[in-house]
């Protein structure tokens, strides 16, 4: 009921609990978020690890870091929130079991290619062997010929998919390879 609340709360864009679930993250894994945009989003997925997991954010900016620890703040969760500084993601090789990009808005895909694709390289780095990563691309913001499911595929996740399609969202999955 808690994670309801708080997916419909008043006063905002709201996530639909099916779209926090298509990330597939579970409670006690260790996640990272990569960007900051979508308020709903965090809360939710922040929710879903509980306190037996770890909820992380890769801020591209000051003001997304300020985002992440007002989110945190509201719902009673620690997220940890690191600015990205440079090319490269401020964590650990295989520290996390799952990420997640918020594109919800196009920022990450209004990044230069060359930039984008080294971030999901390093995305690759942090995320543990056999873990994944899931883009949630808003449709309304897309950039006009970015393909995500080639960035992914670039940067060394195999296989890479479309999930699905609904809601004015689209969510990419690519797996990092076990060896």
């Amino acid at each position: 009921m808690f994670l309801f609340r708080m997916l419909t709360r008043k006063g905002g864009h709201t996530m639909d609990p099916l779209q926090v679930s298509m990330t597939g993250v579970r409670m006690g894994e260790r996640f990272l978020q990569i960007g900051c945009h979508d308020r709903a989003l965090l809360s939710g997925l922040a929710a879903k690890v509980g306190l037996s997991g770890t909820a992380s954010v890769a801020a591209f900016d000051e003001v997304q870091a300020k985002r992440a620890g007002g989110v945190g703040a509201k719902v009673g969760a620690l997220i940890e929130t690191h600015r990205i500084e440079g090319l490269a993601l401020p964590f650990d090789s295989d520290q996390f079991d799952m990420i997640v990009v918020d594109d919800t808005r196009g920022h990450f895909a209004a990044i230069d290619e060359t930039s984008r694709v080294s971030y999901l390289r390093d995305a690759r780095r942090v995320v543990r062997a056999g873990g994944r990563i899931e883009m949630i691309e808003g449709t309304h913001a897309r950039a006009q010929g970015y393909d995500a499911v080639r960035d992914l595929t670039t940067a060394g996740f195999t296989p890479v998919r479309l999930l699905a399609e609904r809601d004015g969202f689209r969510f990419i999955e690519g797996l990092r390879p076990q060896s």
